[in-house]
Order: C-alpha cells, then sequence, then structure tokens
C-alpha cells in the first residue's frame, strides 16, 4: 500500500546493483520517483537536468567517494538532503561523513521501512515551499501581488493558466502533457508543445525568483517520470487591486 505523502525525487547512489534495484523499487512502490546511479559524476550530470530532493548515498564508490560527493552537493546544491546508507559505521566515518554534508546516516543493512520512513521526513523538513499566503494570484490584473511588500509580478496570459492549472492540481503536480493540453484549449489557436512549455516553466521561474528568496528550480519542480510541481504558494482573489 502507498503512503500519503508527498512525491520526492530521490537519486540512489550504489554500486551494489541488487541493493540499489530493490532499494529503488521499494520506494517507488511508496509514491517516489528514483533514478538509480553509480557514481557522482553520473548523479552531476543528472543534476544539471532535473530537480533532486534527496540523495541516498554509499561511501564506497568507483571514482569519487561519498564524502567528496556530499561535500560537492552541499557546496553547489544546498537544498539536497543527503542520507548516507553505509556499512561503514565506525564513529570516524559517522562523525566525517556529517561534517561532508550528510544529513543522516544509517548502517547497512537498514530495514526498507526505516530508510522510506528517514527519507519522508527529511523530504518534509527540506522542501519548503518558496512562499506562503502573503502572495495572491489577481485575475483581474494577471498578476501575482503581494501587498504587504507593495510588489507585483506581471505575468503573461499563458503563465496564469499554467499557474493555475497547478495551484488546482492534486499535489499541485501535473504532467506535462497534461500542461499542454490545458494551455492549448485555453488559448485557442496556439498548440502548445512540450518545448514550448518548458520554455515558459524556464521564464516563470526566473520571474517569480527575482522576487523572492528561493532556488528558482525549487518554484515550480521537474519531477522525472511525473511531470512539475508548483511549491511556490499563492492565494487567489479576483477582487484584490495590485499595488501600482
Amino acid at each position: 500500500m502507498k503512503s500519503s505523502h508527498n512525491h520526492f525525487s530521490i537519486a540512489v547512489v550504489e554500486d551494489d546493483a541488487i541493493l540499489r534495484e530493490e532499494l529503488a523499487h521499494f520506494l517507488r512502490g511508496n509514491g517516489h520517483c528514483v533514478t538509480e546511479l553509480v557514481t557522482g559524476v553520473t548523479l552531476n550530470e543528472l543534476l544539471t537536468e532535473q530537480t533532486i530532493d534527496v540523495v541516498i548515498l554509499d561511501l564506497n564508490l568507483p571514482g569519487m567517494n561519498g564524502f567528496e560527493i556530499a561535500e560537492g552537493l552541499k557546496k553547489n546544491h544546498p537544498t539536497i538532503g543527503i542520507l548516507m546508507l553505509t556499512a561503514r559505521t565506525s564513529l570516524p566515518d559517522r562523525v566525517k561523513s556529517y561534517d561532508s554534508g550528510a544529513d543522516l546516516y544509517l548502517p547497512k543493512p537498514t530495514a526498507p521501512m526505516e530508510i522510506l520512513a528517514a527519507v519522508n521526513s527529511l523530504g518534509r523538513r527540506l522542501l519548503k515551499p518558496a512562499s506562503v499566503t502573503a502572495w495572491e494570484l489577481t485575475e483581474s490584473h494577471r498578476a501575482l501581488v503581494n501587498q504587504s511588500i507593495s510588489q507585483k509580478i506581471l505575468l503573461s496570459p499563458f503563465e496564469e493558466t499554467l499557474l493555475l492549472c497547478l495551484h488546482r492540481a492534486p499535489e499541485h503536480t501535473l504532467d506535462a502533457q497534461a500542461l499542454c493540453d490545458a494551455l492549448s484549449k485555453k488559448h485557442h489557436g496556439h498548440a502548445m508543445t512540450r518545448r514550448a512549455l518548458e520554455n515558459i516553466i524556464s521564464r516563470l521561474r526566473k520571474k517569480i525568483a527575482e522576487h523572492v528568496d528561493e532556488d528558482k528550480r525549487l518554484i515550480i519542480r521537474s519531477v522525472r517520470g511525473i511531470g512539475y510541481q508548483l511549491c511556490f504558494r499563492f492565494s487567489i482573489n479576483i477582487y484584490s487591486q495590485a499595488p501600482p
């Protein structure tokens, strides 16, 4: 039975193929999007393409070891949660793991249910919305408005439709094709392609990031195998007046 938690994007970096595949299968069965990797190089390549919430990381890996990978993650991707899962359980290794940037440390073997619970806890703690209810989408002005700081973010018709679709979707998540269909239906005469959708999302991330203190990739997350998830929080008020 799947648990009722948010979908998290997880990278399992493990060179033991059987362990990696079994853990990935278990996590997918509980609603998460999982990518299986063997090296730090392939992890870095993945991070150029999509947003990852949690990395499950072994210490003994070909090429860069787990300490080096964790240090790089914390330096270049500080919002990612790091769970060390390793047979190396000496006190110096545990201390060095935390010093390198690990958030949690679990020894092998650890029951899959405990790993799942650790991932869920870490993901909920680290994946925070880019904003809360201070922002409103005012459809009469086609803008995101924050009255408390007298700011507004002007939106194109496509950007407004996209935000409304994601805002109203279950768990604020839709796949790319559903978004393309919704945009094409709303804006007659514009057959929305996935490439065009990616461009709209990229521009919208940058536009919102200029006004909020958040990694632009976490405003609208790309979730492999699922689509896009809106993490920027706002309310909808068709009567609110936008500040000048």
